[in-house]
């Protein structure tokens, strides 16, 4: 197959890397790997916990696949070897935040492809069927985020002040916004009964509330946590369980294409190539910079950041 790749830092000046990786070793294996963004910003030798994740898996996955193992691994054990790695580096770079990946795989298997899927990383088969998982906590972190950022921007009137101050209230929590004065605890109860009725959790109102008052730095305790409501899947050095996890095998006579995607992209392209995938982003970005209206996101574009890394593989079979 013919194979060509793009990824661009969230940083719009190139200077600090994004916390998206790619690997591609033709004929054995073509992923991406989405680190976690460490919301408290800490840097490890000039290196996010994101980026340490998406690094390591995307070695581990390397190694892998030319040892064979990639082929035939369970896939459950996969996963969870890649997660037991990932402890292994929160220890070594003492993190204060764990650090944590999404994989999009494609491993060769000759006759056939194997998908595996972890996470919010996305594969688009023949340009028709997509493969994403979209985690309900997001949504609810997405819904809050956008309440938060109209309520500011009425009051700031600049678009990047109004993001920087939304995010440092998503992160913190809405707790640390009343005692910050940033907004009024009925303020605060406004915006987790918007997020409930927007998540369709109006019958989950105590789980909305006791996440979002923590905000996301306390997003980690509802990892691999099977069970409630707000629970996902997470490679993240903890046991991997929960909803966001694909292992699926296609005969290679029926593939046409495969596009393997980070979600910093919030639309897909018609078209199957690199400059199709540009175009639509460029189109998101002109039609909803902030993320607030038809491509909502748990952040918004600034003069300096786009809202989040982008990172996509293109593989089109010989014609």
């Amino acid at each position: 197959m013919n194979i060509a790749s793009f990824s661009q830092s969230k940083y719009k000046n190139a200077a600090t890397p994004g916390d998206d990786v790619a690997i591609i070793l033709p004929g054995r294996v073509t992923a991406v790997f989405d680190g976690a963004t460490d919301p408290t910003g800490a840097s490890y030798d000039g290196l996010s916990s994101g980026r340490i994740a998406a690094l390591a898996a995307a070695n581990a996955v390397a190694e892998m696949s030319i040892k064979g193992t990639l082929q035939s691994c369970e896939a459950a054990a996969l996963f969870q070897g890649i997660s037991d790695i990932l402890k292994c580096e929160a220890k070594r770079i003492n993190a204060s935040h764990p650090p944590s990946t999404t994989l999009a795989i494609v491993a060769d298997l000759g006759d056939s492809f194997r998908l595996l899927l972890a996470g919010d990383s996305g594969v688009r088969l023949n340009g028709t069927k997509v493969l994403q998982h979209s985690k309900l906590i997001d949504k609810v972190s997405t819904s809050a985020r956008i309440h938060v950022f109209k309520q500011l921007f009425a009051l700031l009137g600049e678009g990047d002040a109004a993001e920087a101050k939304t995010r440092a209230t998503i992160f913190s929590g809405l707790r640390a916004a009343v005692k910050a004065g940033i907004m009024t605890m009925p303020e605060a109860e406004n915006v987790v009964a918007a997020a409930a009725v927007a998540s369709g959790l109006q019958n989950d109102m105590d789980a909305v509330e006791e996440f979002l008052m923590g905000g996301i730095r306390v997003q980690p305790h509802y990892a691999n946590r099977q069970g409630h409501v707000l629970g996902y899947a997470s490679i993240n050095g903890g046991q991997v369980i929960g909803e966001g996890l694909v292992d699926l095998t296609l005969a290679k006579d029926t593939v046409t294409s495969l596009e393997i995607f980070s979600d910093g992209y919030l639309s897909l392209p018609t078209g199957v190539d690199i400059a199709d995938w540009e175009a639509e982003f460029a189109r998101v970005e002109a039609v909803d910079f902030h993320k607030l209206d038809e491509f909502p996101s748990v952040k918004g574009s600034t003069s300096n950041e786009f809202s989040d890394d982008r990172t996509v593989i293109c593989l089109k079979a010989r014609s």
